[in-house]
């Protein structure tokens, strides 16, 4: 059986090195009201022309996670063999809640991760994402890694960005052990220039009027740390006599599911991004995402010179219901966007 690598999938646009494919969390909602099985996802997939790069989260789709079951690894690969996907990169979980009583040890950690990454080389992945590990962790899952020709990308996500003090250690570790397999998995809810048009219409759906909206944001812009800025919100819809748990988990998730460090501040760290997380939440009529500036991330990384997987992360159902958007043609639509930042941004560089 042949297993196409993402070195070996063709770019989004010749001259430059983004590949496109999508995580199939975009697809969350639909997987979530059985509407797919696994082969029935992938064939809408190859249909829509939204690969090749799939990548997944394995707590999401693999009934006997974190470890694998013979029928889905003869789905996976036949459905790979019929499209021609390229395993772009495997979503690793540490599920720190699994026992009532505790946390998970680190011991528990590392055999709880080493058989996602069994999984992930088994299903044809050179690339895992993982999060929440710690540096000491970390240095117990090289060897693993090396072992299984995997290279490994900590999800850096918003609300963290390159420079936050958590992320820092990461990157004080990987300057020490100076090993390639070592990286980040770039995740552009970083990186959001305004609110998401798809929360403000989840917040107006809970009873948010115009007034707390524009409150919301004013207070989301600050460079305050996410806990003050929650915190001040939440005086805010106290003071107006809104119950904040009439707006479900959203006043939360508006600050740690949107960032806003610099797009510049990728660069730093650019030589260690392993895989990218293209996250969006919509496409507007103009065809471009509003709430994230994808011309000028598409630009810093042509000019990187940057060659990996862009995965297209529709993290719109966290706002919306089912089928009050179609994320395999909003997939469709954003991999448009990004060709076309990639077309204007080579010509800049001629």
């Amino acid at each position: 059986m042949t297993i196409t690598f993402p070195a070996e999938a063709p770019p989004a646009v010749d001259g430059a090195g983004i590949r496109l494919g999508l995580t199939l969390y975009s697809l969350t909602s639909e997987w979530s009201a059985g509407r797919w099985d696994l082969s029935g996802m992938l064939d809408a997939v190859a249909a829509a022309g939204i690969g090749p790069g799939i990548e997944f989260n394995a707590s999401q789709m693999l009934r006997s996670y974190p470890d694998l079951d013979p029928g889905f690894v003869r789905d996976w690969h036949a459905a790979f063999d019929r499209h021609g996907f390229a395993p772009s990169s495997f979503g690793c979980n540490l599920d720190m809640g699994r026992r009532r009583d505790r946390d998970m040890t680190e011991d528990e950690e590392f055999e709880f991760t080493v058989a996602q990454l069994r999984a992930a080389h088994t299903l044809g992945f050179r690339t895992a994402r993982y999060q929440s590990a710690t540096p000491s962790l970390i240095r117990r899952l090289l060897p693993v890694a090396e072992e299984l020709d995997l290279r490994l990308g900590w999800e850096l996500h918003a609300p963290l960005g390159p420079n936050s003090p958590k992320v820092m250690a990461i990157r004080e570790m990987y300057d020490e052990i100076q090993s390639p397999r070592l990286g980040f998995v770039a995740d552009f809810s970083s990186t959001m220039r305004g609110m998401s048009p798809a929360l403000r219409h989840g917040l107006r759906k809970k009873g948010l009027d115009d007034e707390g909206l524009a409150e919301l944001e004013r207070i989301w812009i600050k460079p305050d740390d996410i806990n003050a800025r929650h915190a001040e919100f939440v005086d805010y819809l106290n003071g107006r006599g809104i119950a904040p748990e009439s707006l479900g988990s959203f006043a939360r998730l508006a600050f740690n599911m949107h960032g806003h460090v610099p797009v510049a501040d990728w660069a730093e760290i650019m030589h260690q991004i392993v895989h990218v997380h293209a996250k969006f939440y919509d496409i507007d009529e103009n065809g471009d995402e509003p709430a994230i500036d994808y011309p000028d991330l598409v630009r810093l990384f042509v000019r990187s010179g940057w060659q990996g997987f862009w995965s297209s992360e529709w993290e719109g159902h966290a706002f919306l219901d089912i089928d009050e958007a179609d994320p395999v043609d909003l997939v469709r639509k954003q991999h448009d966007l990004i060709r076309r930042s990639i077309v204007a941004a080579l010509a800049e560089n001629d």
